[in-house]
């Protein structure tokens, strides 16, 4: 499907400075007032955006535009970083005639680092002229920082007789762990929908997909998920414990789905993308628990790196994981389907089946618990040297 925003949804993305050449201020735009939903970091450390866009979307008034740079995280500037988002904020309403309450912000960059305030208000107009239909390409462009590629996801679906559209875009590479992934991801629909049911739908979305992916362990201080809806699409109002609201969260799943799996697949330095699953665990808590532990383990990491089946570091991840009740008597862990240990001792595997192990661009990592019912999967990628080199010299 083509990269459309949904009816009545414009988009742009310019270059103000923040970053030497590349585009680094975003607007998206809609026609009428949004309902909208937010999903955050749950880091104690929150940068000055979110915690002004948290404050606004409690307020409750229809969004209309959510203004982002990126380059420059606007997070620990003191004062300075509070009154920078809402100079951010002002200078959208004011050129787009919106009140304060209608604009959301949102920043992502370096920490630490106040915000070339004048150049981003100077470059607002600009952004304005250049809104457009087709404008979610730039946004897009607009919002990365380390990443390699643009990440867009689109759906389209029938709520009764009506077309709706689900658009979503994103960015992330570095400092991805759940709770959320280190992200930024905006999704729009024109899609007419209660406001409980818009808020349910992106927490259970969020909670398969950008809360089940990680790269580093590192959470950040920016993470934003923001969805919102304008409602054009005309439908009849989607309302929770429908079959219009299974068909909308299905394919509001599928966007976040999507994003979530680009974040990964462009994790820095990455090479390989890994797929964790955790079977047969007492709670599905514990499950998530032993999987997270798994993927954000630098040794397991790094032996996938290098093609090393060392399956002795995820045996030692599962025992460190803090969950209560392992037996590794009843542990079976199995890589790129080859099982490796059973019954508390390595199963010997022949040289082939070993030497496959890790090989290929997409690996998997199954460890069955024996202990219960409930599973889990966590999306994650190999850490490599180009990772160190990047997040060396981050900064300059």
């Amino acid at each position: 499907m083509k990269y459309i925003l949904p009816k009545g949804f414009l988009a742009s993305g310019t270059h103000c400075g923040i970053k030497r050449f590349k585009k680094d201020l975003a607007l998206i735009y809609s026609k009428v007032g949004c309902k909208a939903a937010g999903v955050f970091t749950k880091n104690k450390v929150k940068a000055a955006p979110l915690v002004v866009s948290k404050t606004i979307l409690k307020k409750g008034a229809p969004i209309r535009a959510i203004f982002i740079n990126s380059g420059n995280a606007n997070c620990c500037t003191g004062w300075y970083g509070t009154r920078d988002a809402k100079r951010m904020i002002e200078a959208v309403a004011r050129n787009m005639k919106l009140k304060f309450n209608n604009v959301l912000v949102s920043s992502t960059g370096v920490i630490g680092k106040r915000l070339p305030i004048d150049l981003i208000e100077d470059k607002v107009p600009k952004l304005v002229k250049l809104l457009s239909e087709k404008g979610i390409i730039s946004a897009a462009k607009a919002i990365m920082t380390t990443d390699k590629k643009m990440k867009i996801s689109v759906e389209k679906i029938k709520v009764g007789k009506k077309d709706v559209i689900i658009s979503g875009m994103a960015k992330g590479a570095g400092m991805i762990h759940p709770n959320m992934a280190t992200m930024l991801s905006f999704i729009m629909t024109d899609a007419k929908i209660d406001k409980d049911a818009l808020k349910t739908a992106l927490r259970e979305s969020c909670d398969r997909s950008f809360n089940s992916i990680t790269i580093d362990g590192d959470m950040s201080t920016n993470d934003t998920v923001l969805l919102l809806a304008n409602g054009l699409a005309n439908n009849s109002t989607i309302k929770r414990k429908t079959k219009e609201y299974r068909v909308f969260l299905k394919a509001l799943k599928k966007v976040a789905f999507k994003l979530a799996k680009d974040i990964v697949e462009d994790g820095e330095g990455a090479t390989k993308f890994v797929s964790v699953y955790v079977e047969n665990a007492r709670t599905a808590k514990d499950a998530y628990k032993v999987a997270r532990a798994i993927a954000n383990s630098c040794l397991v990491k790094t032996s996938i790196h290098g093609g090393d089946p060392n399956w002795g570091r995820v045996a030692s991840s599962v025992g460190a994981s803090g969950v209560e009740g392992i037996k590794p008597n009843k542990i079976e862990i199995y890589l790129d389907g080859v099982c490796a240990f059973k019954g508390g001792k390595f199963t010997i595997p022949s040289r082939e089946k070993l030497h496959k192990i890790y090989k290929r661009k997409n690996v998997e990592i199954c460890v069955n618990l024996n202990l219960g019912k409930k599973n889990a999967v966590i999306w994650t990628c190999d850490l490599s040297k180009r990772y160190v080199e990047i997040n060396s010299h981050y900064m300059t």
